[in-house]
């Protein structure tokens, strides 16, 4: 029996000179106020140039014991774009443990999360996307994935194969980790990059980023 229960944001317009054409980055709190009501919150302040804010989504608080422990959860991601020029898409998926965001945008260990090509501890890649096309137009990306977590095993793992389309074309993935072990329900985590080839598309609006109980 399905007993959805969400948590995401919605219409999140990026800023594109936040993103450098060939750079694999993570989603970005804007700079200013006034982008989106969502922006700042105690959760996600305002980026500075120098220490962007990574964006993610994460269960309720409560999950132990709650919704979402030992049940499928799918995490879904829809965006719109318009590109001016040549620019090609890749979209990736990241696990995020919580002793990387509460150690502050300006440390060390942040910004292993915020720089080109995020690695680190307590940083885990789920799902590599294909740099796909999409050359002066305008048109959609769209994915979604299944995992289960519970609190006995500490084990994210996957349910379903990773979907990534991209103007109604079905994109290849790569599961660069099915399983994630010892996290606690604080580290679940999730927030996604984008390598923008070429040139960065004019508009590109997150109009849904969300975890789901399914």
């Amino acid at each position: 029996m399905r007993q959805d229960s969400s948590y995401g944001i919605q219409n999140f317009s990026v800023t594109p000179s936040q993103y450098t054409a060939g750079s694999e980055q993570v989603l970005y709190a804007p700079l200013a106020a006034g982008v989106s009501p969502l922006f700042p919150s105690p959760a996600f302040p305002l980026s500075t140039s120098t220490n962007p804010t990574a964006v993610y989504i994460t269960p309720s608080p409560d999950i132990a014991g709650s919704v979402f422990d030992g049940h499928s959860f799918e995490i879904k991601f829809a965006a719109k774009f318009t590109t001016g020029g040549s620019c090609s898409i890749l979209f990736n998926l990241y696990q995020v443990t919580n002793a990387v965001l509460v150690a502050g945008t300006s440390s060390t260990l942040y910004k292993t999360l915020t720089q080109a090509s995020p690695s680190g501890t307590g940083i885990t890649k789920l799902v590599t996307g294909t740099s796909t096309a999409a050359n002066t137009t305008s048109g959609t990306l769209t994915f979604t994935q299944q995992y289960t977590w519970d609190s006995v095993s500490s084990l994210l793992a996957i349910n379903t194969a990773a979907v990534t389309y991209q103007k109604g074309v079905s994109i290849s993935n790569t599961q660069s980790a099915a399983t994630v072990g010892s996290l606690n329900a604080i580290d679940l985590n999730f927030i996604p990059s984008f390598t923008f080839a070429t040139n960065v598309p004019t508009v590109f609006t997150v109009t849904e980023f969300a975890i789901t109980r399914v």
